[in-house]
């Protein structure tokens, strides 16, 4: 099971969650954000990292004074 510890936000305001896998082996990648395409992260180990969506907070309604 992965425990996800750290939450990365996107400059466009995506927010993930992220947690670290061992691998075997070295391993090449990115992670670009799933809303605008930036390269949010790159690794070249066997410490890989792996996101998943972070849940939004639900937003918040303001009364007019």
């Amino acid at each position: 099971m992965l425990h996800y510890n750290t939450c990365v936000t996107c400059d466009c305001g995506a927010r993930y969650e992220r947690a670290e896998v061992r691998l075997p082996i070295k391993d090449i990648g990115v992670f670009e954000c799933h809303d605008c395409g930036k390269m949010l992260e790159h690794w070249h180990s066997q410490t890989v990292p792996h996101f998943r969506a972070a849940a939004s907070a639900p937003e918040r309604k303001t009364s007019a004074a």
